[in-house]
């Protein structure tokens, strides 16, 4: 009997002394975990808002991508009414050739297609095809009142009309052919990334939200993404 006590006896033995040095390695890691934590709480504070942070824009992203082009449509009608007064300096040179008709029309739809787009994308509703398609429409629309623009303008100059004195009275005449081109452009990029928006739609549903809950004894996983 008593040699199987003592035989019993070591196994038990040898398991504490091999667990020993782990719990020790962990109790450390931990321990320098918490004294790093002590040193910089602000920073780290900090750098875990901004984390969140951004983890809740892209949850917002996928609930709702169309905020992608709604932003750059946004974004594009406002730098083209930062440029309408430029453009309503060189109209007012140019007035008997009706500039100022295809400037008019074009600020009318940088506002409108901002309505447009937000009826195309109600809440809680699936997209109106029809209102998409309208989007699409004017911003095809301001890129060929651009055009218009541009051959009017260059037109007034080529037939001589305005002297070197007037050129230099009016340098917002030049000025705006360089912001008709630059509109288009813009209003190019709009269409290209309205009309993506199916593809990375599903490149932004793909990436990893999940928030990891840690409680007493429970771990759970958590996404607020909804369906």
């Amino acid at each position: 009997m008593a040699e199987i006590i003592d035989n019993g006896a070591e196994p038990i033995e040898n398991e504490v002394v091999e667990q020993a040095p782990v719990a020790d390695e962990v109790v450390e890691e931990v321990a320098a975990a918490t004294e790093a934590s002590a040193k910089n709480p602000k920073l780290a504070k900090i750098g875990a808002g901004l984390k969140e942070w951004g983890r809740k824009q892209i949850v917002t992203l996928k609930r709702k991508p169309q905020r992608i082009p709604f932003v750059f449509i946004v974004i594009v009608s406002f730098i083209w009414l930062l440029w309408l007064f430029t453009f309503s300096k060189a109209a007012t040179a140019a007035s008997f050739y009706y500039a100022g008709l295809p400037i008019f029309v074009n600020t009318l739809l940088s506002i409108l297609v901002m309505f447009l787009f937000l009826y195309a994308f109600p809440k809680r509703s699936k997209p109106n095809i029809v209102f998409i398609v309208l989007v699409f429409v004017f911003m095809a629309a301001m890129i060929a009142l651009d055009g218009v623009y541009y051959w009017l303008i260059n037109d007034y100059l080529d037939k001589g009309i305005l002297n070197a004195e007037g050129l230099a009275a009016f340098p917002e005449i030049k000025q705006s052919l360089s912001y008709a081109i630059a509109h288009i452009v813009l209003q190019g990029v709009s269409i290209v990334v309205l009309a993506l928006l199916p593809v990375y739609k599903k490149l932004i549903l793909k990436i990893n939200t999940s928030k990891v809950v840690d409680g007493n004894d429970i771990k759970e996983v958590i996404d607020v993404e909804e369906d």
